[in-house]
C-alpha cells in the first residue's frame, strides 16, 4: 500500500464514523447535508488529481464526476429552502452513469464459467426480492422503468466487480478491492432504494438503515480512490 492510499483510508474511514455520529444526532439537519456533500466532493477531487497510470483509472476517475453530480441532486438539493421540484431523478442518472464507467472499466477479460454463473445467480435472485416488495409502492410507471433499469445495470456492476476476482485481468489485491468496492455500493443503493421507497421506512427516520447506507457508502467509494492510486493494477 502506497503512501497516498493510506492517507485515503486514514481520512475518509474514520470520517464515516463522524458521518454516523452527526446523523444520528442531527438527522436531516442542513449542517449534516452540507457535510455529507463536501465530503464526496473532496474525495472526486482527490481522485482527479492523483496521476493515473492506467486508462481503467481514468475510467474510475470519471465516475467520481457523475458522483458528485449525482450528489448534488440526492443530497446538496434537500438543503435549498421552497425547492418544490423533486430533483431525484436526476441524481438516479447521475449514478446510473457513474456506474457505467465502472462497467466498462472492470468488464475486462469478460468470461461465464461456473462461478460467474453462480453469483449472476445470486444478484439475480436479490433484484428479483428487492424490486418485488418495492414495486407495489411505486406508481408512476416511468418510476418504475426507471427503477428497473437502474436496478438492472447496479446488479451488473456490482456482479462484474466480484467476478474479477476470477478473471487474471487485475491484480488479486486489486480484484478484492473492486469486489469490496462494488458489493459496498451495492448494499448502499440497496438501502437508499428501501428508504425512498418502502413506507414503513418512509414515513419515519430511521437511524440503523441510515446507518448501513453511509457505512456502505463512503468505504465504497474511498476503496475507489484507493484503485486510483494503484501502480501494480494489472498483470
Amino acid at each position: 500500500m502506497n503512501n497516498a492510499q493510506r492517507i485515503l483510508m486514514a481520512i475518509y474511514f474514520p470520517i464515516t464514523i463522524l458521518i454516523l455520529i452527526f446523523d444520528n444526532i442531527y438527522p436531516k439537519e442542513n449542517m449534516v447535508l452540507y457535510l455529507k456533500y463536501a465530503i464526496m466532493v473532496t474525495l472526486f477531487l482527490s481522485a482527479i488529481t492523483i496521476k493515473k497510470k492506467f486508462f481503467e483509472q481514468k475510467l474510475m476517475a470519471l465516475s467520481f464526476f457523475f458522483l458528485v453530480i449525482a450528489d448534488f441532486f440526492l443530497v446538496f438539493a434537500y438543503t435549498i429552502q421552497n425547492l418544490k421540484i423533486d430533483l431525484s431523478p436526476f441524481g438516479i442518472l447521475g449514478f446510473l452513469c457513474a456506474y457505467l464507467c465502472l462497467i466498462v472499466a472492470y468488464q475486462k477479460e469478460f468470461k461465464l464459467g461456473k462461478a460467474e454463473i453462480l453469483i449472476a445467480i445470486l444478484f439475480i435472485i436479490i433484484f428479483i426480492v428487492v424490486f418485488c416488495i418495492l414495486i407495489p409502492y411505486i406508481n408512476n410507471v416511468v418510476m418504475k422503468a426507471g427503477i428497473l433499469i437502474f436496478g438492472a445495470v447496479l446488479s451488473y456492476m456490482t456482479w462484474t466487480s466480484v467476478c474479477t476476482i476470477f478473471r487474471n485481468y487485475f491484480t488479486k489485491k486489486a480484484s478484492w478491492i473492486i469486489a469490496v468496492s462494488g458489493s459496498l455500493m451495492f448494499i448502499c443503493d440497496v438501502g437508499v432504494a428501501f428508504s425512498i421507497f418502502y413506507p414503513p421506512f418512509v414515513m419515519q427516520h430511521t437511524p440503523w438503515l441510515t446507518n448501513i447506507i453511509w457505512i456502505a457508502y463512503i468505504p465504497g467509494w474511498t476503496l475507489l480512490a484507493v484503485l486510483i492510486c494503484e501502480k501494480d493494477l494489472l498483470y
